[in-house]
């Protein structure tokens, strides 16, 4: 049986982190959506606390240069992963 409190936290926690990169890192809102296809409101709702669907993290983790280790609370280091080739 899921958490909700839980759930509810680690939403809470990725919405606070990906509106903090966006600041620091000068992303706009609406580039962010814009990169990842989503409308800006749904965007807010997300830095909301409301919860990011899994396909949507690895995009808004490349855009804002970072992990999604890092925008889950997995991590501390918000260093992007180095790309495989």
């Amino acid at each position: 049986m899921p958490n909700v409190r839980r759930d509810r936290a680690q939403a809470f926690m990725t919405g606070s982190r990906v509106s903090a990169l966006m600041k620091e890192r000068g992303v706009s809102a609406s580039s962010l959506a814009d990169s990842v296809r989503i409308q800006l409101s749904t965007l807010e709702n997300y830095c909301a606390g409301r919860r990011i669907p899994s396909d949507l993290l690895a995009g808004i983790a490349q855009k804002l240069e970072t992990s999604v280790a890092y925008l889950l609370a997995v991590s501390d280091d918000p260093s992007p992963v180095p790309a495989v080739s």
